[in-house]
């Protein structure tokens, strides 16, 4: 009967701990930012900028935004671009701008693109792991 005790009792000590502990999908999305870090991206988890009503853009899927800052070559006073991807096509959200080349070499996942005077945020499902995020980082490095 004192050893049932026991181990009740370590049971009821145990259980919250283990449902703090990180999940196995967690722990790889922790992972990859952490290699996102390495490649000069910084990572946050922010909502969608708002995306205008026309493009009809839904998703389900949750993203994060990989956000690296331009070298200073490519930083251009006032810029202020947002591409949305709606049916495997990159728009511009205002204006008639054209899409840059680059967009089509980012990852599958990839739907929300903005390019600030000095920085560049892509929001991501993340859904592609490791080869997703070096094809991400290669699509910003491929910007002129």
């Amino acid at each position: 009967m004192v050893y049932v005790l026991i181990v009740l009792g370590l049971a009821v000590v145990i259980a919250p701990l283990m449902s703090a502990m990180p999940s196995k999908s967690q722990r790889a999305k922790a992972a990859l930012r952490d290699q996102a870090r390495a490649c000069n991206l910084r990572v946050s988890l922010r909502p969608l900028p708002p995306i205008p009503a026309r493009f009809r853009f839904d998703s389900d899927d949750e993203f994060a935004c990989y956000e690296r800052r331009l070298s200073p070559p490519l930083h251009l006073t006032g810029r202020d671009e947002r591409f949305v991807l709606v049916n495997s096509e990159w728009s511009p959200t205002k204006g008639v701008s054209t899409v840059p080349k680059w967009l089509s070499a980012l990852p599958p996942g990839a739907a929300f693109v903005e390019l600030s005077e000095q920085t560049v945020s892509i929001f991501w499902n993340e859904k592609e792991g490791p080869d997703g995020l070096h094809t991400l980082s290669q699509a910003i490095d491929s910007i002129h």
